[in-house]
């Protein structure tokens, strides 16, 4: 396993930056969206190609969820059920696991939810006046019905596989790995009268028997691993053990939290309520050999908050892969 990134472009300075601080592995997020067919294999094999001349190997593509309704919406009509658009994004996606084997990409990252990610506002300030991303469902103030007709967790799971039943086919005849990222945060049934069921380890345990295939996985959040769990600290190894023994963990997010379920704070590694060297323990020990990123950062108001607290992420990550390497040198 080794330290990645999900975040910066392919520019010089970032590629400088990145190598600056051990990153040699990188998921790429900045890749034009074409309505008509999804990406162009040559800006995908440039990107891919600049990476390399700087040394880092681009492993892994997003696909830009948020674009794929053709109708303009932010959820996919896929995940509510207007299949005759729905197939359209499907296609769309299809072609894009295509056109990612075709450049030389082993992975790709996405997720199946059925509604946006719920945060509200960051308070109280944390460590050195830092912004952590936060949920508090009591002091949630979208409380209405998201969608005109309820959403069972029987229909959200007939979606998930419709759209599962049409792609993992082409991933696994093309040899590339999808990783479906949980939806955040975990939320209690019915809430908006929507019964979310990807968003922790139960129904990832679900969904990874569905179109059984070595290139179906996950990409395994721990922060909403810990989200969703009654007793992170003790949960979280034994959920990276299920899912790392299985070969079905594509992608780590390596971040911690403070809080539980319902309420909580995305803060710095080092003061959640995980031991994250137990964490990266339980992924060596199960054999994950692809990347770790720090997913989000908290903010603060030094310039250049983000590659502050992006670099401090890394090192972070890095000495705790070093930290688990055994004696013959290997993690």
């Amino acid at each position: 396993m080794h330290v990645g990134t999900q975040q910066f472009n392919t520019s010089d300075a970032d590629l400088e930056y990145l190598v600056r601080h051990g990153v040699f592995n990188k998921n790429e997020n900045f890749i034009t969206f074409h309505r008509e067919y999804g990406w162009d294999i040559e800006q995908l094999v440039q990107k891919k190609k600049k990476c390399a001349e700087f040394g880092l190997d681009m492993e892994m593509v997003a696909i830009p969820i948020a674009q794929l309704n053709v109708n303009g919406g932010a959820v996919p009509n896929y995940m509510l059920g207007n299949y005759d658009e729905g197939d359209q994004e499907i296609e769309l996606v299809c072609n894009m696991v295509r056109q990612a084997a075709e450049a030389g990409i082993p992975a790709i990252k996405y997720f199946l939810c059925e509604m946006e990610n719920q945060r509200t506002e960051s308070k109280p300030p944390g460590r050195g006046g830092s912004t952590y991303s936060t949920w508090d469902l009591e002091e949630a103030k979208d409380r209405e019905s998201r969608y005109e007709e309820p959403v069972s967790a029987e229909t959200n799971w007939e979606r998930i596989t419709y759209f599962l039943e049409r792609v993992i086919p082409v991933a696994t005849e093309c040899k590339v790995r999808m990783a479906c990222h949980p939806c955040d945060p975990w939320l209690p049934a019915g809430y908006r009268d929507v019964d979310r069921v990807l968003g922790g380890a139960d129904g990832f345990k679900k969904f990874i028997e569905i179109c059984p295939s070595p290139y179906h996985g996950v990409n395994l959040c721990l922060g909403c691993m810990a989200e969703s769990s009654d007793d992170p600290a003790v949960e979280v190894p034994e959920i990276i053990k299920y899912f790392g023994s299985r070969k079905k963990i594509f992608l780590c997010h390596f971040r911690n939290i403070i809080g539980g379920k319902n309420k909580f704070q995305e803060v710095w590694p080092d003061e959640g309520i995980m031991n994250m060297h137990r964490n990266m323990r339980a992924l060596k020990e199960a054999g994950y050999e692809h990347m770790v990123v720090p997913d989000h950062a908290p903010g603060h108001k030094d310039p250049e908050s983000g590659r502050q607290a992006f670099a401090y992420e890394f090192g972070y990550i890095t000495a705790m892969i070093q930290a688990v390497i055994d004696d013959n040198g290997s993690a």
